[in-house]
């Protein structure tokens, strides 16, 4: 049979401190300033706004002087 050999360390070691806790902050970060980019572009218009708005305009629309002439008709022979 085959010996195997398994190394380990005297006292045990421990464990290497991670930089795991960053991550799930960037992605709070992140996810509070979408909700305030949302909330400019979905959400400011709603707050403090008059619905009854009346909106008149005056749109002039000018007729020429004289009507376009009409195209000649062709003959066919």
């Amino acid at each position: 049979m085959a010996d195997v050999q398994v190394n380990q360390s005297p006292g045990g070691s421990e464990p290497v401190a991670s930089g795991g806790g960053s991550s799930a902050a960037w992605a709070i970060v992140v996810i509070v300033l979408l909700a305030i980019v949302a909330w400019f572009v979905f959400g400011r218009g709603m707050v403090g706004r008059n619905h009854d708005r009346n909106i008149n305009i005056n749109a002039k629309v000018e007729t020429p002087a004289t009507p376009a002439p009409s195209p000649t008709p062709s003959k066919s022979p």
